[in-house]
């Protein structure tokens, strides 16, 4: 059997599956040479060419140490779902995965408080909570905002299973389908790759 794996370009495609994802594992580069990654809640948006994500921290701690040496950084979301016991359309699991790479900027509330506060409330609507507005708050939160600009060439998605709007980006539930040994037609998805790499190369 073979299994087939797709870059997803498609800013929308790209978006809707950030949506779905629950946490952003991130690496920094160590001082000892290896990857010192952490996973984390995120918040994002996507603006002007570019995905923007957001996540906080402490003011103290290894992350901002080696944060404030390099800013360079690169994100992995992911997500996988296995159906060992009931092959579907010849795959016996489906997965999700977006990487991009970008810089991270620490913001702080008492030089920046727009950008803090936007990244903020993205952090609470991208988990799917209640904003607890900021002015709310008796004391400003001893955090950084961190704001991690991506240019659209650095973000790259893919999937187990083809994605062509965003209804295709969320699991299938294979047990509430009909038993299906059909691979899945992608023609399709094959030009358009064929295309884009005519293009780019």
């Amino acid at each position: 059997m073979i299994h087939f794996e797709r870059e997803v370009f498609d800013p929308v495609l790209i978006e809707e599956m950030l949506k779905h994802f629950h946490h952003v594992n991130i690496a920094m580069n160590d001082e000892d040479g290896y990857p010192y990654v952490v996973p984390l809640n995120y918040g994002f948006e996507i603006k002007n060419d570019k995905l923007f994500v957001y996540i906080h921290c402490m003011k103290i701690g290894k992350k901002i140490n080696l944060l404030q040496k390099d800013a360079r950084v690169c994100l992995e979301f992911s997500a996988f779902n296995d159906f060992p016991d009931r092959p579907y359309k010849g795959h016996r699991h489906d997965y999700r995965s977006v990487i991009a790479k970008g810089r991270l900027k620490l913001v702080d509330a008492n030089e920046d408080l727009e950008t803090f506060k936007r990244g903020y409330d993205l952090l609470y609507l991208c988990n799917g909570r209640p904003i607890t507005p900021l002015e709310s708050r008796k004391v400003m939160p001893n955090l950084y905002i961190g704001k991690i600009e991506c240019d659209w060439n650095d973000v790259s998605a893919k999937s187990e299973f083809p994605l062509r709007t965003i209804e295709d980006v969320p699991f299938v539930d294979v047990y509430e389908m009909e038993e299906d040994t059909t691979s899945f037609d992608i023609k399709d998805l094959i030009v358009a790759a064929k295309a884009r790499q005519k293009k780019t190369g």
